[in-house]
């Protein structure tokens, strides 16, 4: 897939974005190139920020298409493109709140469930959404006693992911989770982005450790070298990138 981007063109004023952005444009590939990104938190980073920056990037590129695939995060948290489509992995009053035709509501305990739902609202008439982001493993993980059924779940997840060519952006939050659940998550992953917190004098700092197995590359991204803590808007990509990465050298 080739997605061509404006060099013109920028996100609205009132849009800026979070101090943990510029660790997407730090990948040494580029973002539509991997198939399974995760990004486990540790500390107080926000995976609510996280998900943005990903939805930053998706608008840039001008992907309308969208499976978001939500846990803690609710629907109204984010401000989705019109065509996205929307699984929502929660426990809720089925008379307070339903399914409709644009969210789907599925509990997470029912991984059989939920891997037909993830499969439906993939697909699209012309094939499937170019993207998933999501953090709804965070309550999959959380509530999963079956740890050979989790496996089997979610390596048929990231299978078909690789097989339709698609790219997930998945959030989950370490300390919530036992190891080897976590483990299981770096297992399949083209690229583990490990997002901190640290603490100096008066600052907080975060820390994001990338380990790209695509490209066999290792970074540390620190905040402290970005100290104005956000980027103003203007076009993020070069009128020769088709996706999103690590920026090119200005010449």
């Amino acid at each position: 897939m080739s997605l061509t981007l404006d060099r013109n063109h920028a996100l609205p004023n009132s849009e800026t974005s979070s101090d943990t952005f510029p660790v997407l444009l730090e990948l040494p590939g580029r973002l539509l190139d991997y198939r399974i990104i995760t990004a486990l938190i540790v500390g107080d980073v926000g995976a609510l920020n996280i998900l943005k920056d990903a939805l930053r990037i998706s608008k840039q590129l001008y992907i309308d298409n969208i499976l978001f695939a939500l846990g803690p995060t609710t629907p109204a948290s984010l401000s989705m493109p019109r065509g996205s489509r929307i699984l929502w992995a929660t426990f809720t009053d089925g008379a307070l709140l339903q399914s409709s035709p644009r969210l789907t509501i599925v509990q997470p305990n029912h991984l059989t469930d939920l891997s037909l739902n993830l499969e439906r609202l993939s697909k699209t008439r012309t094939g499937r959404v170019p993207m998933i982001i999501g953090d709804f493993l965070d309550n999959v993980l959380s509530v999963s006693t079956d740890q050979a059924g989790l496996y089997a779940f979610l390596c048929k997840l990231f299978t078909r992911i690789r097989m339709n060519g698609q790219t997930a952006f998945l959030v989950a939050t370490s300390a919530m989770h036992e190891p080897k659940k976590t483990a299981v998550l770096r297992r399949f992953a083209d690229v583990v982005i490990e997002y901190r917190t640290a603490q100096d004098v008066g600052n907080r700092r975060v820390e994001a450790r990338i380990l790209d197995h695509d490209h066999t590359h290792y970074g540390i991204w620190d905040s402290s070298d970005n100290p104005d803590g956000e980027h103003e808007s203007e076009p993020l990509y070069k009128e020769e990138d088709t996706s999103v990465g690590r920026q090119k050298p200005a010449l």
